[in-house]
């Protein structure tokens, strides 16, 4: 169990308009992934996640939906980003890898008019079913 205090940064998603579902969630895990990876490695990044959100996951929190009066967000899904310092994930931008490389990528899988980013921190509560009593920082 991991207490170091990372901020985390998630951007949700949707697939380019005309793109299909399933051409989008394999593009994305498949050849965006590991197109990425070593930049965000070499840009201080300490853990990606792709989070898919694909029609048949959409409906399975219905019950749930219908018991609390709220409806899922419309996302294709959500990367996460862990940095410990959220000047590095920012930094990351500037280099000339991004802008050549990485951002070409993302305007052909992207709908960039739709993303939607919030950054902070997490307090785990329970983490491998075992309650978590002491973090490493403060808010």
């Amino acid at each position: 169990m991991s207490t170091e205090p990372l901020v985390r940064v998630s951007i949700c998603v949707n697939r380019k308009p005309g793109m299909l579902e399933e051409e989008f969630h394999k593009y994305w895990a498949y050849k965006h992934g590991p197109l990425v990876r070593d930049w965000l490695q070499r840009s201080g990044v300490v853990k990606y996640v792709q989070y898919h959100t694909a029609s048949k996951h959409k409906d399975l929190g219905s019950k749930m939906f219908a018991a609390t009066g709220r409806s899922p967000l419309h996302y294709d899904g959500m990367a996460d980003f862990w940095v410990r310092k959220y000047e590095d994930f920012e930094a990351a931008f500037l280099d000339p890898y991004y802008q050549q490389v990485t951002q070409p990528d993302e305007r052909g899988l992207f709908d960039m008019d739709t993303l939607a980013v919030t950054i902070g921190v997490e307090y785990i509560v329970l983490e491998d079913g075992e309650k978590v009593e002491k973090h490493s920082r403060e808010i």
